[in-house]
């Protein structure tokens, strides 16, 4: 098989592969005479389909996935015999206009190359482990607040602050002229606990009853909403009603007493725990993603860049029509070069991790891990029942405790500082700080 390979001036990697006609033409006949024994057809008994009519009803057809077939047969064939490892998916190309009397067929495939680096590169990064302390005193404290007080809304008239409820209606613009699909009446939400864009928070903060308002946002070239990327737009808010958060408490004692008494605090500490390590776990991944894209440690193939890229726009798109979204939601106005540089550099350095250190999960593994995890459902048997008859729930679960192992080693290699926070610090932080936006 001859191989011409090269590297593109753009992006990538291409190499040229001419495969000889007559595999081709053996293989389309395997299946010629595959289809003839094995398909029904009204007026041919089964298995005495002759050839040429196969060819003349399906020939095109099976041509395409046949040479399809080769094609990746091929290339990967290339790949092993020049020990070289991809990242992303490939793009293949036919060349067009070729001599039918040419003795081999010719076509390109364009490919990434994984990565080079070198885990060493990542040992100077400094992070913050967040480790916050619970104690009893904060469950009772917690608890008194949430439950043993009715919370109410009541109208006030006085100028908008943090945690109120806000009744609004806004209108859309572009190049001035009302663009009425996305204007909203009655819109309400919470200041500071909500979904929406931070230039609404910002913007409303001390506004007052009848205010009306406007600030700009310029949408992104892979917004949900097509035909406004990449577009200015106008927003115009108007408040209709303000709302403050009261409070009725719940004097007896003997209500407050018994609720306390009957406080579960090892288990609601654990369940507390749980939900925290997650959220810390996260920043802490957050935190070395910023050091290797800042420290510039892992290179992203441009080509497998844009793939990824177009992955997040068409998952935007798909959540985007099936939540009928507000187009103030802050998730799509996220800075998606940003997400997909952290997706990709974490994604590449744990394979890299996983792949030095030969990582292997067998299934006597797997099996003593889903009975572990099962034990944490009501159906632990329905969890392992689902786990053993659900090829995709097992890739799932084995992909997780992959990057688990692979994020061990990982924190191992890296400087962390241990910081401690009380419960209240935690609650109140404010995480929003480590979003991106475009504007």
């Amino acid at each position: 098989m001859k191989f011409v390979m090269e590297k593109l001036k753009d992006a990538g990697h291409r190499v040229t592969i001419n495969i000889p006609k007559t595999i081709i033409d053996n293989s389309v006949l395997k299946e010629f005479i595959k289809i003839s024994k094995t398909k029904n057809i009204n007026g041919f008994r089964k298995g005495k389909i002759p050839i040429k009519f196969i060819e003349k009803e399906y020939g095109d057809a099976i041509y395409y996935d046949i040479f399809k077939q080769l094609m990746q047969k091929f290339f990967y064939e290339f790949i092993r015999e020049k020990n070289i490892k991809i990242i992303g998916a490939p793009r293949y190309y036919i060349h067009e206009n070729q001599d039918k009397i040419e003795k081999q067929y010719k076509y390109s495939v364009i490919y990434e190359i994984y990565p080079q680096f070198k885990i060493d590169d990542i040992k100077n990064i400094e992070v913050n482990k967040i480790d916050v302390q619970i104690k009893n005193e904060d469950i009772r404290n917690s608890i008194i607040k949430n439950k043993l007080h009715n919370i109410f809304w009541k109208k006030v008239n006085r100028p908008i602050q943090l945690n109120d409820r806000v009744t609004i209606d806004y209108y859309v613009y572009k190049n001035r002229f009302l663009i009425q699909q996305f204007n909203k009446k009655n819109f309400i939400f919470i200041v500071s606990h909500n979904t929406l864009i931070p230039q609404l928070k910002y913007k409303i903060i001390n506004r007052v009853i009848n205010d009306i308002f406007f600030f700009k946002i310029k949408l992104h070239q892979l917004h949900p909403e097509k035909k406004l990327q990449n577009k200015e737009i106008i927003c115009k808010i108007k408040i209709i009603q303000i709302e403050a958060q009261d409070e009725k408490k719940i004097y007896e004692k003997n209500i407050i007493k018994k609720t306390l008494e009957t406080i579960d605090y090892l288990n609601i500490k654990q369940n507390i725990s749980l939900q925290i390590n997650q959220i810390t776990d996260k920043y802490l991944e957050d935190q070395i993603i910023e050091q290797i894209i800042k420290k510039n440690i892992i290179s992203i193939p441009p080509l497998l860049f844009e793939q990824y890229k177009q992955t997040i726009y068409k998952k935007f798109v798909k959540q985007y029509e099936e939540e009928n979204a507000n187009i103030l939601e802050k998730k799509y106005h996220y800075n998606i070069d940003i997400q997909v540089k952290k997706k990709l550099c974490m994604k590449i350095l744990l394979e890299k991790i996983i792949s030095d250190n030969k990582i292997f999960l067998d299934e006597k593994y797997m099996q003593s891990l889903i009975k572990k995890i099962s034990l944490n459902y009501q159906k632990p048997k329905e969890i392992i029942y689902l786990y053993n008859n659900n090829k995709n729930f097992q890739n799932t679960i084995k992909n997780i405790e992959l990057k688990n192992q692979a994020m061990i080693l990982l924190k191992k290699r890296i400087k962390i500082i241990k910081k401690y926070w009380n419960f209240d610090y935690f609650i109140n932080y404010n995480w929003a700080t480590h979003e991106e936006f475009i504007f």
